[in-house]
């Protein structure tokens, strides 16, 4: 998985995309014809990028809630 850079607001947003697009392949995006199956998504896929983000929003909350990034013990130049 790539690293985003994104804004606890961008990373809802996703969360809410990747949510909905697990539930509309968990409702039926496979068929069968003629012996043969396609499935349109990969569930699995879907279902790691959804945990992906959803520890992620904890980081970005949690970095919101004591006020950013903290540097300690930084050598000035």
């Amino acid at each position: 998985m790539p690293p985003f850079t994104d804004s606890l607001t961008e990373a809802l947003r996703r969360y809410e995309l990747w949510t909905d697009a697990e539930i509309k392949v968990s409702a039926g995006q496979a068929y069968s014809i003629g012996g043969r199956s396609l499935t349109r998504a990969n569930l699995k896929e879907i279902q790691t990028m959804v945990e992906y983000l959803d520890k992620r929003i904890q980081v970005l909350r949690a970095r919101a809630a004591r006020g950013g990034i903290r540097i300690r013990g930084g050598v000035p130049l």
